[in-house]
């Protein structure tokens, strides 16, 4: 509560005002209890939330991983079953509507404690509306379960600010553990602490990183093997999304990439990498390398074969936290918000839905822009990085409340008491002259000694 009174009430009622406008814009379509004729797609509604009530076996009382695979990892999964657990109490037919409200209030208390984070790590406030009114907050926080990860991300880029590794590398842990993207920041805290020749708080953040994430996932993958491994088979065999550049390529050539994607999208992101830490680390103090999180989870959405839409919410804190300019960051906005309008409605028609749809090729506009905004976001963030933006910033001065005591001023101390005893007689220099050279220096008499003969 204490970093969210840092960001100002207006701040945090301007995110509130966002959440609301973007949970309206998904609960309006289940205000009958479901879909119908294909409104999810058609009225931009559409939601992963409520459809997996029912895909995941949660209506019917599963447990995840243990009942039933689930497609994300531990926590996300932890997430789901808690929100199964709050509306059990439900008549059964309120049950799947409800899910979506109770998950969407605990994706909301997440957003908030992420606006909170990037307060306590000093942001200014108009910083802080990059989060609190972004487009791209009130059309993805609630498609998914994403803002659990985003939390621990920025968690993990704050501790380390602040020099708390192990506590960063814990977060990281978690974060990893709910959604693979906060392992983003891992590689560039231990690389900075060694070129800080702090080789103990490298060892210190990987080894609590791994710890903490094989703490969640080692009890439920010895339980549960196939349930947990879910997660990874299906993104080893998913062929490339609509939103990834990969299903552009597959467009343009007329044939499949899937025997290709996963060996390619591997190589270009290892490549692309070590590209960007090798000028990255050059252009910034080592106490600056955490920036470097943003152009690598760019470079990783532009190679990797899947581009869902709440992904977007990943760039936004690290967008407020480092980028330079304001221009790419609008531009980012403009062209998520492009891709979002021209996506489901494309996938209405890829679902048979009879009405009149957009094809592919305006969607795919849509994306190539999205994608060429995405490159200059990650040049600006490997070359440049506002490293004031998270500086330590001075506590301003306030004139003191009228009629209120005033501070206490300096103590005052006691001045030496003069040594008593005989004055020294000042020393005389060759010629008779005194110490500047111009007049004699007079003896001074002794205490006690007659003036006269």
């Amino acid at each position: 509560m204490g970093a969210l009174r840092r960001a100002g009430p207006a701040v945090v009622a301007l995110c509130v005002l966002t959440l609301a406008v973007g949970w309206w814009s998904k609960a309006r379509c289940l205000v009958d209890g479901t879909w119908t004729d294909d409104e999810q797609y058609l009225e931009w509604c559409y939601t992963d939330i409520y459809p997996l009530w029912f895909a995941e076996r949660l209506s019917e009382g599963a447990v995840p991983y243990v009942d039933h695979p689930v497609e994300y990892p531990v926590l996300t999964g932890l997430q789901m079953w808690v929100g199964q657990q709050l509306v059990q109490p439900l008549p059964d037919d309120q049950r799947p509507v409800a899910y979506f409200h109770v998950s969407s209030l605990l994706n909301a208390a997440f957003v908030l404690g992420v606006l909170a984070l990037l307060a306590a790590a000093g942001l200014p406030r108009d910083r802080l509306l990059w989060w609190a009114l972004a487009p791209t907050l009130a059309l993805h926080a609630f498609i998914n379960w994403d803002p659990l990860a985003v939390l621990f991300l920025v968690a993990a880029i704050v501790a380390h600010l602040r020099g708390h590794d192990t506590a960063a590398g814990v977060a990281a842990g978690l974060g990893t553990a709910a959604k693979l993207i906060p392992g983003v920041v891992v590689p560039v805290i231990v690389l900075a602490r060694l070129a800080q020749g702090r080789p103990r708080d490298a060892l210190r953040h990987g080894l609590a990183f791994v710890g903490t994430w094989a703490l969640v996932n080692v009890p439920v993958a010895v339980v549960a093997p196939d349930g947990w491994g879910r997660f990874f088979q299906l993104n080893r065999d998913r062929p490339p999304d609509w939103d990834s550049l990969w299903f552009l390529a597959e467009q343009a050539l007329g044939t499949s990439v899937e025997d290709v994607v996963n060996t390619a999208s591997a190589a270009l992101l290892v490549a692309g990498a070590v590209v960007i830490l090798a000028i990255g680390t050059r252009r910034r103090d080592p106490s600056q390398w955490w920036s470097l999180a943003l152009p690598l989870l760019v470079w990783f959405l532009l190679t990797n074969k899947v581009y869902s839409p709440q992904y977007s919410l990943w760039l936004v804190p690290l967008l407020a936290l480092s980028l330079r300019s304001f221009a790419p960051f609008v531009a980012f906005l403009v062209a998520d918000t492009l891709a979002f309008a021209m996506r489901f409605p494309y996938l209405a028609g890829v679902a048979g839905v009879d009405a009149e749809t957009p094809g592919y090729p305006l969607y795919a506009v849509a994306i190539i822009v999205r994608a060429g905004v995405l490159a200059w976001i990650l040049v600006e963030s490997t070359l440049h990085h506002d490293a004031a933006l998270t500086a330590p910033r001075a506590v301003p001065h306030r004139p003191p409340t009228p009629g209120a005591a005033p501070p206490p001023g300096p103590r005052r101390t006691r001045p030496p008491r003069a040594r008593e005893g005989p004055a020294r007689r000042p020393r005389r220099h060759p010629g008779g002259a005194g110490r500047a050279g111009h007049r004699r220096a007079v003896p001074v008499p002794r205490r006690g000694a007659r003036s006269g003969t």
